[in-house]
């Protein structure tokens, strides 16, 4: 759920969950939108953008959420946790996702490798007392595989979660630009040798994987060469559109009061590639 459409960033790899960057979502229709969701068999709620924690009342769309769901996370750009996380804790937030830039883990780290970020240490330290889960969001260009291989050790042994996942470079096919073969070893080796303190967690390391097209949406999409991720997830976009797809807008479908319900179950299974 896509709270806010601006954002203080420019991400190259940044989606925007699809939508314009504009509009801006309020708790009525958020609930509203999550029940329905709930009723059509949905138990999480993940709030974001956009940059999600520009809303100063970010913490009133957990609350919202948390009345229906357990699992109420967070996907942001991370510089507005120092200031927005007590709150997202005290409203009930179960996760939070942090996207990353390289840039600022090279000005974190030393003789050209990554480091954390001061201003995401306290967030880091917090979710080791319990108080969440977190997971970073990698990109990793072809030209920083080794970087990220020593990055992915500095976070399983602070507990962190990570998901990898390629950047393909500009101005190239997709066959054969990056060596993917390389990234899937790097996140294996990692997940061997994580280790962290006695008592504590180590972090788990997974790889955006691949899901072939197999059902409506996929098998008739005309913007198939356009497709980045194969989402199989539903967003409704901070200008109140379900989106199924973040690559096409063939299937989007408007929030409205009437017809909730059904629009919700078809958005659904449209998301979920599911072939009647």
């Amino acid at each position: 759920m896509s709270v806010v459409g601006t954002c203080n960033l420019s991400c190259s790899f940044c989606h925007n969950e699809g939508a314009p960057t504009s509009g801006k979502m309020n708790a009525e229709n958020a609930d509203r939108a999550i029940a329905a969701a709930v009723r059509a068999g949905f138990t999480r709620v993940q709030l974001t953008g956009g940059e999600p924690l520009l809303r100063q009342d970010i913490d009133d769309f957990v609350r919202v959420a948390r009345r229906h769901v357990d699992d109420v996370g967070v996907t942001t750009n991370g510089t507005y946790l120092p200031k927005r996380l007590d709150a997202l804790v005290d409203a009930g937030l179960a996760r939070i996702h942090v996207s990353l830039q390289t840039e600022p883990l090279e000005e974190a780290g030393e003789n050209g490798a990554w480091g954390i970020p001061d201003w995401l240490l306290p967030t880091v330290e917090r979710a080791r007392s319990g108080a969440f889960s977190l997971r970073f969001n990698l990109p990793v260009p072809a030209d920083c595989l080794d970087r990220a291989d020593a990055f992915l050790d500095l976070l399983t042994f602070n507990g962190v979660d990570v998901k990898v996942f390629s950047v393909l470079p500009e101005g190239q096919e997709r066959e054969g630009a990056y060596p993917l073969e390389r990234l899937e070893e790097i996140v294996e080796q990692a997940n061997a040798r994580a280790v962290a303190p006695a008592g504590k967690r180590p972090g788990e390391v997974f790889i955006r994987g691949f899901r072939p097209p197999s059902g409506l949406r996929c098998g008739t999409c005309r913007d198939a060469a356009r497709c980045m991720e194969q989402s199989h997830s539903l967003r409704l976009g901070a200008d109140m559109k379900f989106r199924p797809c973040l690559a096409t807008r063939d299937w989007d479908s408007w929030f409205t009061e009437e017809d909730l319900d059904a629009t919700v179950r078809e958005a659904a299974l449209l998301a979920l590639d599911y072939r009647w």
